[in-house]
């Protein structure tokens, strides 16, 4: 089954859904027009580090510079080296200066910018599917400014969760999950009887069918939880691996951001936000 769409989405276009799918998008095309190249600087090419994977070094969110502000990050024989002031202890060496061969992004700007970079198109794609179906339905019951913000605070505090689980990481934690995550958790709050539009192939059930949200929130949690079972730190770029703690904590952004919603707010149109009113959705 594909999933299409909300089956109550109605209203004007979902205008910020649409630029969060259209940016990640670009950035996708971008990153794939470095895959397989080497890196611009010489020491990077040396160690074998790709264009891609220095991207994803300078503008992932890595725990080690999130957790010490300040600090850099390098790249040498035995991976990613990141250090205080500039400095690491290698070799049993206390001062070893880290190589200045990267450009990273201000370490504040990384939780922002790791959120438009994937590992790979089905990783992008899933994600994007999630948003367009759940966050612009989202949108449209909290109108565009509200899930904006939910959407990049989430992707803050996933990569600070993610971070915070092992402070000493230096592989980059990147990918929308997290954000995609909390539009996911506020939806479930705010229409937990909600059904989506599905194109279905099964024999004898082919054509649209509509089925619970719920079910396909659960699936989407298996596929990005599965993989990971005893491995929730695993973020390194080379090991193909998923912060899948951030998935988690975002998931939780937005189950409190819809209770506080629900509580105080008042949905799109003029609807109370009740929830009496939410439950009947």
């Amino acid at each position: 089954m594909i999933p299409l769409k909300d089956s109550l989405t109605q209203g004007p276009l979902p205008r910020v859904t649409i630029v969060l799918i259209v940016l990640n998008m670009l950035v996708l095309g971008w990153q794939l027009t470095l895959s397989g190249e080497d890196a611009s600087s010489a020491k990077l090419a040396a160690e074998h580090v790709s264009k891609r994977d220095q991207a994803a070094i300078e503008l992932g969110a890595i725990p080690f510079r999130l957790t010490h502000p300040g600090s850099q990050c390098g790249v040498g024989s035995e991976g990613i080296v990141c250090g205080e002031d500039g400095l690491v202890e290698a070799g049993g060496t206390v001062g070893t200066r880290i190589p200045d061969d990267l450009d990273q992004a201000p370490w504040w700007l990384t939780p922002f910018s790791s959120a438009f970079l994937h590992a790979d198109i089905l990783h992008v794609a899933l994600n994007m599917l999630f948003l367009w179906i759940f966050g612009g339905a989202l949108e449209g019951l909290i109108g565009g400014r509200r899930f904006l913000a939910l959407y990049l605070v989430a992707a803050y505090v996933s990569a600070y969760a993610q971070s915070f689980l092992d402070t000493a990481a230096t592989g980059p934690v990147i990918s929308a999950a997290g954000a995609v995550s909390a539009a996911l958790g506020a939806y479930i709050v705010l229409r937990p009887r909600g059904r989506v539009v599905t194109l279905s192939f099964v024999p004898f059930f082919a054509g649209l069918l509509e089925v619970p949200a719920a079910l396909l929130i659960a699936a989407w949690f298996a596929l990005q939880m599965i993989p990971g079972v005893g491995n929730l730190a695993s973020t390194d770029i080379d090991s193909g691996g998923a912060a899948y703690l951030a998935h988690a904590a975002g998931f939780a952004v937005g189950i409190v951001a819809g209770w506080l919603i629900a509580r105080r707010g008042r949905l799109r149109g003029g609807a109370a936000a009740t929830p009496g009113a939410i439950a009947a959705g």
